[in-house]
This record gives structure tokens, sequence and C-alpha cells, in this order.
């Protein structure tokens, strides 16, 4: 119950452009298993029981990646102009993709945010002069899910597909 407060505190006790980067924080329940990361409020949360191996992942290029992907949604999010205007954006990208039916995967993977961050992860210098202007290319009007199986109904496929984009 500790860590959900302090999650919830750091909502309003800072905004999204007191960060040049994300800063890792090691927590002891979030985020859920089997996700590595969890990007919060201008911090890489990782479960502190994996401390030793992320700090060997964050020296791989893998790593470097991730810290690129999770800084593009550091500027997302300065772009929006506050911590709550993003995290609700962002739920709202989720529920329109019906994370309940099948593949639920395909509803995370076709928030606009989440396909800028995949499809730049790769390039360090995306997140440089970050203005939001190329936002709009990730937006899907409809058929989300439709489009999702189209391409291979993978996040493989779909990390090829929206590098097109």
């Amino acid at each position: 119950m500790k860590e959900l407060w302090q999650l919830i505190k750091m909502l309003f006790s800072s905004k999204p452009g007191d960060f040049e980067t994300p800063q890792l924080l090691p927590m002891k329940h979030y985020p859920f298993k089997g996700y590595r990361f969890m990007m919060w409020c201008g911090r890489m949360i990782y479960r502190v029981e994996n401390k030793e191996n992320i700090e060997k992942y964050m020296q791989t290029y893998a790593g470097k990646e991730s810290m690129t992907h999770e800084t593009i949604h550091l500027r997302q999010a300065q772009f929006a102009g506050s911590w709550v205007k993003y995290y609700w954006r962002y739920f709202i990208e989720w529920i329109k993709g019906n994370p309940i039916m099948h593949p639920a995967s395909s509803a995370y993977y076709t928030i606009k945010y989440e396909m800028e961050a995949y499809a730049n992860e790769d390039n360090p210098d995306y997140p440089v002069n970050y203005d939001g202007s190329n936002l709009s290319r990730y937006k899907i009007k409809s058929g989300r899910k439709k489009l999702y199986k189209s391409v291979g109904g993978t996040s493989k496929a779909w990390m090829a597909y929206i590098k097109t984009l």
C-alpha cells in the first residue's frame, strides 16, 4: 500500500518538465510480474529483486533502446503538459483498443503513444527535439484489432509494420 501511495503522490508532486531523462527507481511490488519496466512520472520503475539484472541490461543495446523508448514517453508527457493529462489520454487510447477482446495485447500495441515509442526506440536522437508533431502519424482511427491481426497479429510483426509508418 505504501508503494501505491508513493505512485499516486508522484502524479501531483512533479511535472514532466522536471525531468530530462527517466530515472531508474526500484520498487518491491511494481511493475507487475512479466514487465521489465513501468514508466511512471519520469521514472523507469523496476522490481528491486531484478536490480542486478537491470543494471547489466541497461549497459546493452536493448537497454539503451529501452531508455530511448521511455524517454519518448517522457517527451510525450512534456508535450501534454502534465502527468494527469498524459496518463488520462494514454488510458483512453488503451480503452479504445478494447483490451477485453482477443488479442488483448493489441490494445496496448496500438496505442499511438506506444506505437511512436516502439517505432523510434532505435534512434536515440528522436527524443532530442521532440515537439509532438509525429504523434498523429500513429493514430489509428478505427479497426485497431483488425489492422493488428492483418499485419500478423504478433508484437514482432506489429513492430516491423509501425516502423514503415
